[in-house]
């Protein structure tokens, strides 16, 4: 079976994006597929003893089949409950767009259904 890769987009805060991610990754495990997921750029991250953390991000991360690390999954972890770009540039990184498909393409090269 060839592989299959799906972009999940909203055009807000709470939409569903997450609650629609989990749903397609728990389809593929019922199927006896082997699932990964990511979110590439977070705001709005909780401080936590192993740094940064979304909510969204650690749903995905529990409702994939395959083991990565948190920071596979959401490689830029911003604290502001804000627009990631107005977040990326009050913490001083620079986040494009290339940055962001580099990350999801490193992903794709993983082994997963």
């Amino acid at each position: 079976m060839a592989k299959k890769t799906f972009f999940v987009t909203g055009t807000d805060t709470g939409v569903g994006k997450t609650m629609v991610s989990a749903a397609i990754l728990e389809a593929a495990r019922a199927a006896g597929l082997r699932t990964l997921a990511m979110k590439p750029i977070a705001s709005g991250c909780d401080e936590t003893p192993e740094g940064l953390r979304n909510e969204d991000a650690l749903a995905l991360q529990n409702a994939m089949t395959e083991s990565l690390a948190y920071e596979v999954i959401n490689p830029v972890a911003l604290k502001p409950a804000i627009a990631p770009h107005v977040a990326a540039a009050q913490a001083g990184k620079t986040v494009t767009a290339q940055r962001l498909i580099g990350f999801c393409r490193g992903l794709q090269l993983r082994p997963a259904d």
